[in-house]
């Protein structure tokens, strides 16, 4: 085929594709450059935010303004510490605050416009003025601000890709296009600031007018690009239309806690901490060695952001070859290498870059996997609990901040055993590294301890077995759980029951091809292992969709069906029924065999969650139980959009004010009342979820016996 041609086929996919997605996909053209080049402007706002954020390396703080060291890592504790009960915060309002925007699309101009504000007025802001006592508190408070609005703003963005498509290839794809279109951001950015600094500062990239002559135009720049993600995006969690969108905040946070690949993702991140130690060097080579030149150095910031590209070039296609894991690995055993390579080459420059390019190359796949990990994990969060859970895996990291709180206090220290600390005989106390012998010592100490972190995350990496074939599963598996619960429920939908009868016939003819021996379990040429691939997985997935399908026949689940109807009979007043005893009687079951084990296991989650409710029922409904009328909360919910549009048109003819005011006054009481039925809502939930959820499982077996008995 000519190059013509297949340009033209690309235009022509392109104009087909560009608001519909294409077969087996869920994104559209349109989304995937609005998300893709939207992140040009959510990483300039990031890059301005996180030059700010308090940390123990923090040079605009430490350098620039002047904090101290050990000041700036007693800041930092308090900041860390305070961050948690907002983390809380914004994990609930992610997985229960209901937008019709979707879970993060209404936070990306919610909290992405006060980040900006905050960036503005913290480099604006003139320091040089105030006493040492007021400088801290004002740093401490606009890191308060960024702390909430920024590390929200930052997840509604990164995590918007999780549910806009629940294909894990199509998400890997469109975050190696956005990160390809978001690096040149950090890249110009980086470029620039040389720039500037040579012409109004004499070179000095730490002076803050730097900062504000270039953070303005990213401003601007980045709110326009924003609000081009949020008008062109759709979320598509796969979930039951009649789902309700409801966890209880500790009940979230259990479940979560069960996740492994969550931990095993976490504990490379904690294990790794010494890995960013060098991303200080090229900048001390430039600013204090005098290794090269402004305009070199502007040059060697571009050269090293170009780096950044072909990991996101390559990653998809090395993700689709060889998966995600070993990917991972390789990936960060190169990175070893190379960070290693650093110090016996730190005296020119250009050696070091030729290291940290190939650094930053190796860097450029994580880029790429983590988000698509992320989603993978949330894919499996949702498989394992039956919840949509997305906002608290960022509350169960908090654990993470203690451990950074730990490690945090390592690099510090290293600084101030070379020099670095106040009251050192320099007007700056980062002054000390114009000595060369301190700095080339120092800089060694830095690839050294990166190294060594890099060697340590690379280790939980083995124990990461999510494979793209699992993930598969998983998203077939939630989409006839999403179908059949809405059948239960009413909601008899067509296409999707005629889409979900045509998959089970499918997986059924593929399990039985396979059984027959139609398979190419051997690599005798690179198109017929293609071939052997694609035949193994679709089998596999199609074998854990009739698996899924046919679970209520196996012994566990059979006694977990019985459970659900014993709670089920008793009713709402049988929680109160509920022995102390039963998990006593949990523990005190068999365990001989893995069977036995794992009906032992449900059985004892079971108890717990029976006790829970028990308790919950008492404290709430000492006189008793009754079941929850919906109509009066669904009628304020309606009641409170009918209020908002009266005012709106009220404000829009330019009505008197007492007319306007009166409006407020009823939509005040009206959102008083929603929040008194919402708690009692709550309490309901929160009381009678062994119930709830006995039911769900009871008619989930009914359905699941229906659709598996349909003739094929």
């Amino acid at each position: 085929m000519s190059l013509i041609q297949k340009s033209k086929d690309t235009l022509n996919n392109f104009k087909t594709y560009w608001k519909a997605p294409s077969k087996g996909n869920y994104m559209s053209f349109r989304e995937v450059f609005a998300y893709s080049v939207g992140g040009f402007g959510a990483y300039s706002v990031f890059t301005m935010a996180q030059a700010l954020l308090l940390s123990t390396t923090n040079v605009i703080i430490g350098n620039t303004i002047g904090i101290q060291p050990m000041h700036m890592y007693l800041m930092y504790l308090i900041s860390v510490i305070s961050n948690i009960p907002l983390t809380m915060l914004r994990a609930n309002m992610v997985d229960n605050v209901k937008y019709k925007e979707g879970k993060y699309r209404p936070y990306l101009l919610r909290m992405g416009i006060p980040t900006v504000l905050i960036s503005l007025l913290f480099v604006f802001t003139p320091y040089s003025v105030v006493p040492y006592l007021i400088r801290c508190i004002l740093i401490f408070i606009y890191n308060f601000g960024l702390q909430f609005f920024y590390n929200f703003f930052y997840d509604a963005y990164e995590n918007l890709i999780h549910v806009l498509s629940p294909n894990s290839q199509e998400r890997t794809n469109v975050t190696a296009i956005k990160s390809m279109i978001y690096s040149l951001s950090p890249t110009i950015t980086n470029f620039v600031t040389p720039l500037i600094a040579s012409k109004v500062a004499n070179g000095n990239m730490y002076d803050l007018r730097v900062y504000r002559w270039l953070y303005p135009f990213i401003s601007v720049v980045g709110v326009i690009l924003i609000v081009v993600v949020y008008a062109n995006t759709e979320e598509k969690i796969v979930i039951a239309k009649t789902h309700p969108m409801k966890i209880k905040f500790t009940d979230a946070l259990r479940e979560v806690a069960k996740n492994k690949y969550f931990w095993i993702i976490s504990l490379a991140g904690w294990l790794g901490f010494l890995e960013t130690c060098t991303y200080v060097v090229l900048q001390w080579l430039y600013n204090y060695a005098h290794l090269c030149t402004a305009e070199q150095y502007s040059l060697i910031t571009l050269i090293r952001g170009t780096a950044y590209t072909w990991g996101m070039i390559l990653a998809p296609f090395a993700v689709k070859r060889w998966g995600k894991k070993k990917v991972l690995i390789v990936t960060n055993v190169v990175n070893i290498f190379f960070l290693a390579l650093v110090y016996p080459l730190m005296g020119s420059i250009w050696t070091v870059l030729m290291c940290m390019y190939m650094n930053s190359v190796a860097d450029s796949f994580i880029l790429v996997l983590n988000p698509a990990i992320q989603a993978d994990i949330r894919d499996y969060q949702q498989y394992k609990s039956g919840e949509r859970i997305d906002g608290m895996f960022g509350a169960v990291a908090m654990i993470g901040s203690f451990i950074t709180m730990a490690t945090s206090s390592v690099l510090p220290a290293v600084y101030e055993k070379y020099g670095i600390y106040s009251g050192n005989g320099y007007e700056n106390m980062y002054d000390v590294l114009y000595n060369t012998d301190v700095l080339f010592k120092l800089v060694g100490v830095l690839v050294i301890l990166s190294a060594v972190g890099a060697a340590l995350n690379v280790i939980p990496y083995f124990f990461y077995d999510l494979t793209e074939a699992k993930q598969k599963c998983i998203i077939k598996i939630l989409q006839l759980r999403a179908v059949i619960e809405d059948y239960g429920n009413g909601v008899k939908n067509d296409s999707d029951i005629t889409e979900t009868v045509a998959f089970i016939r499918e997986a059924k003819n593929c399990v039985d091809a396979v059984s027959a021996g139609y398979n190419y379990r051997y690599k005798q040429s690179d198109k017929l292992y293609k071939k052997s691939k694609d035949v193994n997985e679709n089998y596999e997935i199609s074998k854990a969709l009739l698996n899924e399908l046919n679970r209520y026949s196996s012994p566990v689940e059979k006694a977990k069906l019985n459970e659900s109807i014993r709670f089920a009979n008793a009713g709402v007043e049988g929680i109160f029924d509920i022995s102390n005893s039963i998990l006593e009687e949990a523990k005190s079951l068999p365990s001989g065999t893995n069977q036995e084990r794992l009906i032992r296991k449900e059985k004892i989650a079971s108890a717990k969650l029976a006790l829970r409710c028990k308790k919950a029922a008492l404290k709430y409904y000492p006189d008793g139980l009754t079941v929850f009328d919906e109509t009066q909360l669904n009628e304020l919910y309606e009641e409170e959009k009918s209020l908002a549009e009266k005012k709106n048109a009220l404000l829009r003819e330019k009505a008197v004010k007492a007319k306007i005011n009166g409006v407020i006054a009823s939509q005040k009481a009206v959102t008083r009342n929603i929040k008194t039925q919402q708690k009692k809502y709550q309490q309901y939930l929160e009381s009678t979820k062994i119930l709830r959820d006995a039911q769900k499982n009871i008619k989930q077996a009914e359905n699941y016996k229906k659709f598996a008995e349909k003739p094929y």
